[in-house]
């Protein structure tokens, strides 16, 4: 889905922490990070499927390729139905990173790639968004998107689960994010996809074009998803951190081209505050969902 999709060409880790970074916030990023590496280490010895339910928080929301929206239990429904899920590998590079102010919430992204345990199979490239929680110490999967390299059996969905969620109103911690998740979208649908991306990206925000390279700036984002097609989403789903500098919105999106079949698909955002205190994404990602 153009413009819901992450992808770099920089092999390189990019910190992007608070100005008043302390002890705890080092402490943090090297937690954190050691988490992200070892989530991966697992994936090549356990299996993807057993990694990420290790990991996974009670509440932690799920944006499988191919599958609905899956929060909390459907979250663990929807991993153990994949097909041969514990028989793949999913191994990453880290390229960007977000830290909350009170260092209790983050984000990792990057580059992903999906290989097979048990045989000879070729790698297939993609991006990765992880959102972290840190509990009692512990940092945990709080949402978690894999895009670009879906498996080649695609996805079960469990009987029963959901093809749609309830949209999600602003209220309580994570309010600033899920308004101005709204009102980006509203802006899509009032002056088109191109105005509001502009609008609403930070000043070093990234996407990806079609041919995968990185995009970074308003401006660019921008002119990337120009065009005819008719852009809607809603959040269903968010997370956001005590300090309310950093949270994450997940929903579900569509794109209408005219005289086209509508594309469906859901996405996971990034927020931050910025110093003038406005909220803008600095980075997001999408995949394929059922059609309801």
């Amino acid at each position: 889905m153009p413009g819901r999709l992450v992808r770099a060409t920089a092999l390189a880790v990019a910190f992007i922490v608070p100005w008043q970074e302390t002890a705890l916030a080092q402490d943090a990023s090297g937690t954190l990070l050691a988490a992200d590496r070892a989530l991966g280490q697992e994936s090549d010895r356990r299996g993807l499927g057993r990694a990420l339910l290790q990991v996974l928080r009670a509440d932690a929301v799920i944006l499988w390729p191919g599958a609905p929206v899956a929060p909390g239990p459907d979250a663990r429904r929807l991993l153990a139905a994949q097909p041969a899920l514990n028989s793949l590998r999913l191994t990453w590079q880290p390229l960007g990173f977000e830290l909350s102010g009170d260092s209790t919430l983050a984000i990792t992204w990057g580059v992903a790639v999906l290989t097979s345990r048990s045989e000879p199979a070729a790698p297939r490239v993609g991006r990765y968004i992880h959102a972290w929680q840190r509990d009692d110490g512990r940092w945990r999967l709080a949402a978690a998107l894999l895009a670009g390299a879906p498996p080649a059996a695609g996805a079960v969905v469990p009987p029963g689960m959901p093809l749609r969620r309830t949209p999600l109103a602003a209220a309580g911690p994570v309010a600033p994010f899920v308004s101005a998740d709204l009102a980006f979208a509203k802006l899509a649908g009032d002056s088109g996809a191109a105005a509001a991306f502009a609008r609403w990206a930070a000043p070093g925000a990234v996407m990806v074009n079609g041919s995968g390279l990185l995009v970074r700036g308003s401006d660019a984002i921008g002119a990337l998803v120009a065009g005819p097609e008719a852009w809607g989403w809603h959040p269903v789903a968010a997370g956001a951190a005590a300090s309310q500098d950093l949270g994450w919105t997940v929903g579900e999106a569509t794109i209408a081209p005219p005289g086209g079949a509508t594309v469906h698909s859901k996405y996971l955002t990034v927020w931050r505050r910025l110093p003038d205190g406005s909220v803008r994404f600095v980075t997001d990602g999408g995949n394929p969902r059922p059609a309801p």
